[in-house]
């Protein structure tokens, strides 16, 4: 380091040094501001000290020139010449005289303490104002040759007993000038003397001022201000219940108060944060789907519990995965060309997106799932995002969970089977003991009518078993042609016992001759969600009212009850999986009206409900009529 550099260092340091504390800075500012104040009323106060000073010695050298003239002029009257210049060089050698000179209007010396000066012109501008005006002068002279003096000039005037040797006093009003230099170096003593006193009273007050400053901003203002720091550290550290002491009534207490305030607040608003994530994420793990929320990086920075089991990983091993490897089990993101991405697919945060991907399981197995993902913004990290949420639906557990629900409905159709099959297998019991009684008895006349009424017993019960396996089967993937005035009579009959037991009646009007191009099993189930449906709304019993008729080219299918009615609020939500309101109060697994809806959808057809609370309610089922003419074709062209 050069020795230019080593000052610059220390200078950059100690202004590091101070800026490091604001306690610091402010006893620095209020040093500097207190020293050029300071410093500024030391030259205030010496510039009117010395003028007061030299005032001070000017009045006295002028009393000593008034006697000194008096003596001068006694020895002039006499024209004692040897004695003037005698007293003159007496005044001369005193200590605190520099020299002393006597001029003649001329401004030539005539008398001087030092002979060399005589016969010489000395000028000056306050000699010449003390002749115009004839006025003594006094002047501080500070370049004087030998050092500063103070100059006193004192106008000789013209008397009547001078009138002999100078003539009339109009025309000669001045005889000369006496003028003595007085050392001034007493001046400038007591000056620096003054200054040296000011400084070190100046420093001392500056020392206390700072010292006491220093202490009082200390308590007042660096130690609340500290435990602010503090406070801040402990909040930003997690310790939200940290809280600082208040002291007093000041603007610092009212910031700690504030700063309390703040934290109660802070800690209320992050346990009221975390509880509705906790709730958040309950209400994602509820749901059986996968869910899982993606970043513009692939990051996947929220998911479900049924998401965590369809990769086989924990929930905290799931966050943070980019998606692609998550699902795809692959190191870079997916081929656009390959998998329908929904980062990439997703403009518009009010168009969703529904497609069908293949991912891969925990031990590699292909898994068909169907995706709907749409934009949405997202607070990650305090940050909010444009994120992509995706609901994953397991095709095939889909699958299974319908054909579960029917072979559940099934459970609640037992007893009705059991007790439509009791009575006809009595009638065959009964028909044979009757034709075992006639055989024995050698008697065949009643043969042939027993014969066809056991057969149309057992007709009647193949008919309900019938029934029944038809509305088991899975859905069949080819369409058949299905008589609605067959079908529906037969699913009413299975369900007529479950109608009686719980009072309700059962009541069809089918238009005859309609007919649907769809899936027995799938019509079958349809009827049946729609009829139990019906029955757990009216715990108290009631009609149930199923009708077909032809309008247009669709064919309206309506189940109406007598019930409590949905409540407004609830009619877009009685088709989504798993939500389930049952006036009866019974369990239910909530995915009657959703398969019901994905039935008729499947067979490109809608459904409509309308209700009004404690009227009923009914649904309304549109399929295409394959027996209606087609439209007829425009002008000019063939159909």
């Amino acid at each position: 380091m050069t020795a230019s550099e080593a000052p610059a260092g220390l200078l950059h340091r100690s202004r590091a040094w101070i800026n490091s504390s604001l306690q610091r800075r402010l006893i620095v500012a209020l040093a500097v501001v207190l020293a050029l104040i300071s410093a500024l009323f030391l030259l205030m106060i010496i510039g009117l000290y010395q003028q007061r000073i030299t005032q001070e010695k000017a009045r006295a050298s002028l009393q000593i020139n008034s006697l000194l003239q008096a003596t001068l002029e006694n020895a002039m009257l006499k024209r004692d010449l040897p004695g003037l210049r005698r007293v003159v060089n007496d005044l001369g050698q005193q200590a605190d005289i520099e020299a002393v000179r006597i001029l003649a209007p001329s401004l030539v010396v005539r008398f001087s303490s030092d002979p060399d000066a005589v016969d010489t012109v000395l000028d000056s501008p306050d000699i010449r104002a003390a002749l115009a005006e004839q006025t003594p002068k006094s002047t501080l002279l500070a370049d004087a040759p030998g050092g500063a003096v103070l100059r006193s000039i004192n106008p000789v005037l013209n008397q009547p007993a001078c009138l002999g040797c100078h003539g009339p006093a109009a025309d000669h009003p001045v005889n000369g000038l006496l003028v003595v230099d007085y050392a001034a170096g007493s001046i400038a003593r007591e000056t620096r003397q003054s200054v040296l006193l000011f400084f070190a009273i100046g420093l001392s007050v500056i020392l206390a001022t700072s010292l006491s400053t220093w202490g009082l901003v200390t308590r007042t203002v660096i130690s609340p201000l500290e435990r602010l720091n503090a406070g801040t550290a402990a909040l930003t550290a997690g310790r939200l219940d940290h809280r600082i002491p208040v002291q007093g009534k000041d603007e610092i207490a009212s910031l700690g108060s504030s700063f309390n305030a703040m934290a109660e607040r802070l800690q209320a608003t992050v346990t009221q944060l975390n509880a509705a994530e906790a709730f958040l994420q309950s209400v994602i793990d509820a749901i059986p789907d996968g869910i899982r929320v993606i970043d513009s990086d692939y990051g996947i920075v929220k998911a479900n519990a049924a998401y965590a089991a369809h990769v086989g990983l924990p929930l905290p091993k799931v966050l943070g995965t980019p998606c692609y490897r998550s699902s795809h089990r692959r190191d870079a993101p997916c081929p656009e060309t390959l998998v329908c991405c929904p980062l990439k697919e997703l403009r518009d945060p009010n168009t969703p997106l529904i497609c069908r991907q293949i991912h891969l399981g925990p031990d590699g197995e292909e898994i068909h799932v169907e995706v709907a993902a749409a934009l949405a913004e997202v607070v990650v990290d305090g940050e909010t995002r444009l994120c992509v949420v995706e609901a994953i639906r397991d095709l095939e557990q889909q699958a299974r969970m319908s054909q579960e629900h029917r072979l559940s409905e099934l459970g609640l159709l037992a007893a009705g089977m059991a007790h439509e099959i009791h009575n006809p297998l009595s009638s065959v019991e009964l028909i044979l003991s009757a034709m075992q009684e006639d055989v024995a008895a050698g008697e065949q006349t009643d043969l042939p009518r027993r014969l066809e009424t056991l057969r149309e017993e057992i007709a009647r019960t193949l008919a309900i078993t019938n029934s029944l396996l038809m509305l088991s089967q899975p859905p069949s993937a080819g369409a058949v042609l299905i008589d609605l005035d067959r079908v529906i009579p037969e699913a009413l009959g299975i369900l007529a016992f479950e109608g009686g037991r719980t009072g309700v009646e059962i009541v069809h009007d089918i238009a005859p001759g309609l007919r649907l191009y769809g899936s027995e099993s799938d019509l079958r189930m349809l009827i049946t969600n729609l009829v139990i449906n019906a029955f757990h709304a009216m715990p108290e019993g009631g009609q149930v009212t199923v009708t077909a008729r032809a309008e247009g080219a669709e064919i309206a299918l309506r189940v109406a009850d007598e019930g409590i009615g949905i409540a407004p609020r609830d009619l877009d939500r009685i088709f989504l999986p798993f939500w389930t309101r049952r006036a009866d109060g019974s369990g239910g697994r909530g995915l009657g009206l959703s398969i019901t809806k994905a039935i008729v959808e499947r067979w490109t057809g809608r459904i409509e409900v309308t209700s009004r609370p404690g009227a009923g309610s009914t649904f309304t089922v549109f399929l295409p009529d394959p027996d209606s003419p087609p439209p007829p074709a425009p002008e000019g062209r063939t159909a």
